[in-house]
């Protein structure tokens, strides 16, 4: 009789995988107050790492599910809001299935938001079979790590695994973004423009958005938005400067946790594998299956993500704890503009659900 060792290998593992995720014992040992590991996870033949730094003796624990597509968990790492958070919680760095340092084996058709979920799905597992089923564990998905986790918390009963979702500028519904950006540029682009304020800029980006449609809006014209919102809120006085993750081009060759060139490449096959997939997704419609308690942390001058989302996320889900902060002197990364404000909302609202 002929044997696949692959397949024998394979059901192994699985075999494996199962008994623990089925097993209800607790983790007996103590659990590092100052945590430096890094845990992988393999998922339909993708090789995924999470780096957890911090605070592991709170049985806490944070997954920062990371922008892009195309960006990494480790870039985050970085200032006030990583080590603040460090310091009172185990913080879970992952990448993502085609980006960062993941690695594997599968095929283009593998890189899609339903498999994405599925693995951020063993990783929370996995973490409760590795440091006990006590632990907490949290959700935090900024910018498109808010479109990925929305997924999570509306697919099947996954959110139970959970103690609370954070998102941070989350982009859970594409046309509803583009629509609410076209709407920002043209109210604060006249406001600038009548205090005499980067005239040109907001002249040039008023021009390009104003053909523009309310509705179906195509892939090459979210690009064009995209663009323009990265750049003005660099152009508004009101919107504080980085005092985290933002790096010139030599910090981020020479002293970054990743290698960007890697990075780089990776994230760009990802984008282009996934934008036909999330160029028109909108989860709005399914915010109300979220029970979980609910956190949601907007920059109120987020042109990329408009705040209009985190508005309408509040009103939609069904959570009985669930909360907006608006930051009033941030735009795309309320994380580096006001770090301290944003950090004390995600604490308050860890504590309260732990």
């Amino acid at each position: 009789m002929y044997y696949n060792p692959t397949n024998l290998l394979a059901q192994l593992f699985l075999f494996l995988l199962l008994l623990s995720f089925t097993s209800c014992s607790t983790f007996t040992g103590e659990l590092d107050s100052e945590m430096s590991e890094v845990i992988h996870i393999r998922n339909n033949g993708a090789d995924i790492p999470a780096y957890i730094y911090g605070n592991g003796a709170s049985k806490v624990f944070i997954i920062l599910i990371h922008g892009g597509p195309g960006g990494n968990g480790l870039e985050y790492r970085c200032g006030y809001f990583s080590e603040e958070l460090e310091a009172n919680y185990a913080m879970v760095y992952t990448d993502q299935r085609g980006q960062g340092s993941s690695h594997g084996h599968y095929t283009s058709s593998d890189m899609n938001i339903s498999q994405m979920v599925e693995d951020l799905q063993v990783l929370v597992l996995t973490l409760k079979a590795e440091y006990g089923s006590d632990i907490s564990v949290f959700l935090l998905g900024h910018s498109w790590g808010g479109e990925l986790g929305t997924a999570y918390m509306v697919e099947k009963d996954y959110q139970n695994e959970i103690n609370g979702w954070i998102e941070a500028n989350g982009a859970h519904d594409i046309p509803m973004l583009n629509e609410e950006a076209v709407d920002m540029f043209i109210t604060i682009g006249e406001e600038q423009i009548a205090l005499n304020k980067n005239v040109d800029f907001w002249e040039e980006v008023l021009d390009a958005v104003s053909d523009i449609p309310d509705g179906g809006i195509t892939v090459d014209e979210g690009g064009t938005i995209n663009l323009y919102a990265h750049q003005a809120e660099t152009k508004l006085d009101e919107v504080n400067g980085s005092e985290g993750c933002g790096k010139g081009p030599l910090q981020s060759i020479f002293f970054s946790p990743t290698n960007p060139i890697t990075t780089s490449i990776s994230g760009n096959v990802a984008s282009s594998l996934l934008i036909d997939e999330i160029d028109q997704l909108s989860y709005t419609n399914q915010l109300h299956k979220i029970t979980t308690p609910s956190l949601f942390l907007w920059g109120k001058y987020d042109f990329v993500v408009p705040p209009a989302l985190g508005v309408s996320a509040l009103e939609k889900v069904s959570s009985e704890d669930k909360e907006l902060f608006i930051f009033e002197n941030s735009g795309h990364s309320p994380m580096d503009a006001e770090p301290q404000a944003f950090t004390d909302a995600i604490i308050q609202f860890v504590e309260r659900n732990r």
